[in-house]
């Protein structure tokens, strides 16, 4: 899967459904892992790359007792260029601080058979307890680069999750905020905000998630839904 700042600022279903981290992970022992997933719509940071459809997602991990991991991980998307697939790659690494646990890496962003799409970020998040909410702070920032235009891209997002006593669900609400290269999607000169609230839980086998998506931006792909996952780690 993707790293897990990522999942919680961009994909909460796979956020919810996948409640082990990259992070956690790079603190135990070596392990390779996979993961598959199905959902009805990839949003990416509030926006769908899916043109509002089904896609299908999956990746592999290696994560080393040093704190190190490493990963790659597809989504089936809407064409960019002549490409119909995101892949991922990425690198980082994972610890804690006192009662907090940080991730920092860079990802890269390729579409295979496309030219002059592939851009790549860097990451960071914070993640500490309080009260009985898991709460993450995330920044993702892109350098400039030619395939963003010359421009640059920031993100920040503030996700939170805690049990809904012992029913084995899950709360998960997030607030996101980008500006640059994809910060406006409808051109009106206003920077994105996006927000999401879901459910998720574990149910033959699988788990799954239920989740409501908006942003501030007046598009097609951007405006409000409703988004159920079920995804299955190996």
């Amino acid at each position: 899967m993707k790293p897990a700042y990522l999942l919680a600022a961009s994909v909460l279903p796979l956020a919810l459904a996948a409640t082990a981290s990259l992070s956690a992970g790079a603190a135990q022992a070596q392990e390779v892992s996979a993961n598959v997933a199905m959902t009805t719509d990839y949003r990416f940071r509030g926006a769908s790359l899916s043109d509002e459809a089904i896609a299908i997602q999956g990746g592999f991990d290696v994560a080393f007792d040093s704190g190190f991991y490493a990963g790659t991980w597809g989504s089936s998307i809407e064409p960019v260029g002549n490409s119909e697939i995101e892949l991922d790659l990425y690198a980082g690494y994972g610890g804690t601080v006192g009662a907090l646990s940080y991730d920092v890496g860079v990802i890269g962003y390729f579409y295979p058979g496309a030219e002059d799409v592939a851009y790549a970020e860097v990451y960071g998040s914070l993640t500490g307890m309080i009260g009985l909410v898991e709460t993450t702070g995330t920044l993702a920032y892109a350098p400039e680069q030619d395939n963003l235009g010359d421009d640059d891209n920031l993100y920040l997002n503030l996700s939170g999750s805690a049990p809904l006593g012992e029913s084995g669900l899950s709360l998960m609400a997030g607030v996101g905020y980008e500006t640059g290269a994809f910060g406006d999607l409808d051109g009106d000169g206003d920077d994105k905000v996006d927000w999401t609230i879901g459910i998720g839980g574990s149910a033959y086998g699988v788990d799954w998630s239920l989740a409501y998506i908006d942003t501030s931006e007046d598009t097609d792909g951007s405006d409000e839904t409703a988004v159920f996952t079920i995804s299955k780690a190996f």
